[in-house]
Parts: C-alpha cells; sequence; structure tokens
C-alpha cells in the first residue's frame, strides 16, 4: 500500500536511531562547557567523531540494505513487467517501441538493479571507513576530501541519470518516427484497396485508439506501484539526511570540528543512496511512461 507508515511514525522511527547520537553529542558539549580550558579540546573532539561514527554506522548500512533489498523487488518487478508493456505496444503498431521496452530498458534496468546491490554496501563500507580515518584525523583538509569524494559520486550519479534518460527519449523519438511511418503506410495500403480497404483502415483506427489506452493504463499502473514503494524510502533518506544536517549544525555551534566534518561526510553518503534511488526511479518512469 501506498506509504504503509504514517508520516509522523516514519519520523519517529527515523529520529529514534539519532537519539543515542543526540544524547551523546550533548553531553559532551556539556562536559566541554563546565570543564573549561582543563579539557583538552583536540582529544574531546576526537572522542565526539570516534563515538558519533561507531552509533551511525549501524544506521547507515541498515539503510544500505533496505536500498538494495528494494531495487532487487523493483528488478523482479519490471522482470514480468516489460515484456507485457512491450507486447501491448507492439500489437498497438509500435513495434520498435516495443522492441526498445523489452530491449534497451529493461537491460539497462536489471544492470543498474545488479550494480546496485553488488556494489551499494561494499561501496558504503569503504567511503564509511574513509569518513572515520580523515575526520579524527588532525588534518582538516583530509575530511574535505573525503566530503569532496562523496559529493563527486553524487554528481556522477546525477549526471549520469540525465544521460542515460535523454539517451533512452531519443531513442523513443526515433522508435515513435518509425513506427509511426510504418503505421501510415500500411493505412495507405489498405486504403488504397476499395471498399473493404477503407472498412479495414477505419476498424484498425478504433482497435488501436484501444490499445494506446491499455497501454497508457498500463503504464500508470507501473508507475504507481513502484512510486509506492519509491516514497516512502526516499522520504526515509531525506529525514535521515535533515538529521544529520541538525547534527552538523550542532557540532558547529558547539566547536566540535571533526565531529560536525563526520556529519557532514556521513550527509553525503546518504545524499548518494538517494541518488541512486531516483536514478533507477527516474529511468523507470520516463520507459514506461513512453
Amino acid at each position: 500500500s501506498f506509504l504503509p507508515r504514517s508520516f509522523g511514525a516514519l519520523v519517529r522511527q527515523t529520529a529514534s536511531r539519532y537519539t543515542s547520537v543526540l544524547l551523546f553529542l550533548t553531553l559532551t558539549a556539556v562536559l566541554g562547557l563546565l570543564a573549561g580550558e582543563c579539557t583538552d579540546g583536540a582529544l574531546l573532539d576526537l572522542v565526539a567523531a570516534g563515538g558519533c561514527g561507531v552509533l551511525l554506522w549501524g544506521s547507515l548500512l541498515e539503510e544500505a540494505q533496505k536500498l538494495c533489498e528494494q531495487v532487487e523487488s523493483w528488478r523482479s518487478f519490471l522482470l514480468g513487467f516489460l515484456p507485457v508493456y512491450a507486447g501491448v505496444l507492439t500489437m498497438g503498431g509500435g513495434g520498435a517501441a516495443g522492441s526498445a521496452a523489452s530491449g534497451a530498458l529493461l537491460t539497462a534496468l536489471c544492470f543498474l538493479a545488479q550494480l546496485a546491490a553488488a556494489f551499494v554496501q561494499p561501496l558504503l563500507h569503504c567511503y564509511l571507513m574513509l569518513s572515520m580515518a580523515c575526520c579524527v584525523s588532525s588534518e582538516p583538509a583530509l575530511g574535505i576530501f573525503c566530503k569532496g569524494v562523496g559529493s563527486a559520486l553524487r554528481q556522477a550519479l546525477g549526471w549520469a541519470g540525465k544521460i542515460l534518460v535523454a539517451l533512452l527519449g531519443l531513442q523513443r523519438a526515433a522508435a515513435f518516427q518509425l513506427d509511426r511511418f510504418s503505421l501510415r503506410t500500411g493505412q495507405l495500403l489498405a486504403g488504397s484497396v476499395p471498399i473493404i480497404g477503407q472498412t479495414l483502415s477505419s476498424a484498425s483506427e478504433s482497435i488501436l485508439a484501444g490499445i494506446q489506452l491499455l497501454k497508457s493504463g498500463l503504464g500508470l499502473a507501473a508507475l504507481s506501484v513502484l512510486g509506492a514503494e519509491f516514497v516512502p524510502l526516499y522520504l526515509g533518506l531525506m529525514i535521515q539526511l535533515a538529521l544529520l544536517m541538525g547534527c552538523s549544525l550542532l557540532c558547529s555551534l558547539t566547536g566540535i570540528s571533526r565531529c560536525r566534518a563526520l556529519f557532514d561526510c556521513f550527509a553525503e553518503a546518504v545524499r548518494c543512496m538517494a541518488a541512486v534511488v531516483a536514478l533507477f526511479f527516474g529511468l523507470a518512469a520516463a520507459g514506461c511512461s513512453s
């Protein structure tokens, strides 16, 4: 069902994972204020960064596992749906469009799903370890470098999505022109036959109109099914991103620079996972809306 949990329940479930992080940050900030100059600020900053990293590690890995499972579910659905959708397109006079849907689009989506399932979790492991190593270092530039790596990966995913959608759009336009030319040619040849050909041409237009309506209904149904699973997952990632940015702001206000850099790196990891979800859903939506 669409949004199986209410929005409030989704917020509470995501925020509950950050309760210990916020409590740990608050205690660290209070300790630093109470101790004043007696406390080693660098050591306290190091403890805060290490503690928050350990507390958030499991939550981020859980989100990555949920993402991989969801992408696998989408792939299984599209493996059953797209061949049927391609058959309807072919029956409606769109042979080239049907071949594109069951060929290039299905191959691209399955390839993306397999890549996501195979590499999202290992890449997140590596990025989390890199973030921890860079942000607990005494060199602030390493934390900036780690955040830049995450930002570059997110931008690469965004550009990959734009390029794939553009290529899909060009393929759709070429298939549409080819199918239109074939259909017009068939109608012209059938209409050249007296009486019988004109009757067949009129009947074929009625049948094609019904098939076009069926095609639109199937595409809308597929987008509804994918969207019902896409929205809760994407919303959860956005709520987690907002909480990470809030923790980063708290660290900035209390002067815990290493911990703030760590939260910024973790926020980039969440943005990358959201970019993977948007890439897969956007490509599927572009293909099913043709």
